[in-house]
């Protein structure tokens, strides 16, 4: 696999690995046409790759993330892009890593993006990518979420952290990604 040469840490790529499974799902109920969907795919499945560049003290730390730390976690996307400098991208991947945590009142990052500013496969592994945190991370402060209480959350922040069309389709399709 492509993403093999990166030499990731094991739950950094099981991550990336389903974000790109539930990428992949949300773009078909969506009618998105296979090239599309194969892109999102790679995307997905590149998101956080620019955490390779993060010190593993701040990505390990058991305790919550000091505002120092927490900014640092926020370079990720253009350290994405740095760390793949030398392949060829699509738009749609480039936008992947770039736009990923974007939100949709406008208070996300890089950019601070809002609604339809953010690219559409951003907004899709956006939601792919909170489910799939909410289900497999666990920290001294925090549980991992049942498939119940992590779709709950994406509920209460459809309008607020994701577009609420992406969350309405997923709302539809949730049988499929538990």
């Amino acid at each position: 696999m492509f993403i093999d040469k990166y030499n990731l840490e094991r739950n950094l790529l099981m991550h990336m690995q389903q974000t790109s499974k539930y990428t992949e799902l949300l773009a078909q109920f969506m009618n998105f046409d296979k090239v599309d969907i194969e892109e999102m795919k790679k995307g997905a499945m590149l998101h956080d790759i620019g955490k390779k560049r993060i010190p593993e003290k701040i990505l390990n730390k058991k305790e919550k993330l000091s505002v120092e730390e927490f900014e640092t976690i926020k370079q990720h996307p253009k350290l994405g892009i740095k760390e793949l400098h030398q392949i060829d991208m699509s738009m749609v991947v480039v936008n992947i890593i770039l736009y990923h945590h974007e939100k949709w009142n406008g208070q996300g990052y890089p950019s601070g993006l809002i609604g339809n500013e953010i690219p559409i496969e951003a907004r899709i592994v956006s939601v792919a990518d909170c489910y799939n945190a909410l289900l497999t991370s666990t920290r001294p402060y925090k549980r991992a979420f049942t498939h119940e209480e992590a779709l709950e959350v994406l509920r209460d922040e459809s309008g607020k952290s994701f577009d609420p069309y992406i969350v309405a389709i997923f709302e539809v399709f949730e049988d499929k990604f538990k």
